[in-house]
């Protein structure tokens, strides 16, 4: 894998783990357990991102965390729509970032509101 790719793995995982509400910060040990690549060159991506300006480092605990700028999500958020449109239907979460959406709803099965817009 070049480091082109790790760095899009890298904004994808991390926009994936943000939408889905499963943090807005992740460690480079939970990076790897996504991702299964040795920790030397996730370390070297998170600072390539973060030399970027697509990246925060935070200091929390044992570990270094990463979040993502605006501009990282931006990125990501692309990145993400590129590599997956082709599995994700019209209602999908990853166009409607209000959370107050009725589209966010397990029941919901009509058309975002946002999609229109």
């Amino acid at each position: 894998m070049n480091e082109f790719s790790r760095q899009d793995e890298i904004l994808q995982l991390l926009f994936w783990m943000r939408g889905e509400k499963l943090g807005d910060e992740a460690s480079p040990a939970q990076i790897r357990q996504f991702l299964q690549v040795p920790e030397t060159e996730i370390l070297e991506t998170l600072r390539q991102l973060s030399d970027r300006g697509l990246l925060i480092p935070l200091v929390g605990g044992d570990a270094s965390l990463y979040r993502l700028t605006e501009a990282g999500i931006e990125e990501g958020k692309r990145r993400f729509t590129e590599e997956f449109s082709p599995y994700l239907g019209r209602e999908s979460h990853i166009e409607c970032e209000d959370p107050d959406c009725d589209c966010h709803s397990p029941e919901f099965s009509g058309v975002c509101k946002h999609l229109n817009q």
